[in-house]
């Protein structure tokens, strides 16, 4: 009886291997196909899901390379920034040294001709 104090209709079949069924045949075999696409749909859900972790490990793979590259990237832009900044200085360096030698020669030539007439005078006299 069910809750209402009704009757319920079950009905008892025996199947081919004599087994004793509280669905007809044709529910049986509908619900033992339903358990068979719902295994097969659970396999090709199982397989995706494979699939998608397989992917995700590729594409964290090459996010790492990518991080990698962009490392060395940033790296090689540093050190070459750092190198314009030397080579500038050095120039700067060079410069003033340049300028440095010129005042010495300006000076010494300034003092030779100073000697080489007071030389001269001398000669003279």
């Amino acid at each position: 009886m069910d809750a209402a104090g009704g009757k319920i209709d079950v009905n008892i079949t025996f199947d081919e291997n004599n087994q004793i069924r509280v669905l007809a045949a044709d529910k049986f075999r509908e619900t033992e196909n339903l358990k068979s696409e719902c295994i097969d749909f659970l396999k090709k859900i199982m397989s995706f899901n494979d699939m998608v972790t397989t992917l995700n490990e590729v594409l964290e793979q090459q996010a790492q390379k990518i991080e990698d590259a962009k490392l060395k990237a940033i790296g090689a832009r540093n050190k070459i920034e750092g190198e314009e900044d030397n080579r500038k200085k050095k120039e700067q360096e060079l410069k003033t040294i340049i300028n440095e030698k010129k005042m010495i020669l300006e000076r010494l030539t300034y003092e030779y001709e100073s000697l080489s007439k007071v030389e001269n005078e001398q000669k003279l006299t």
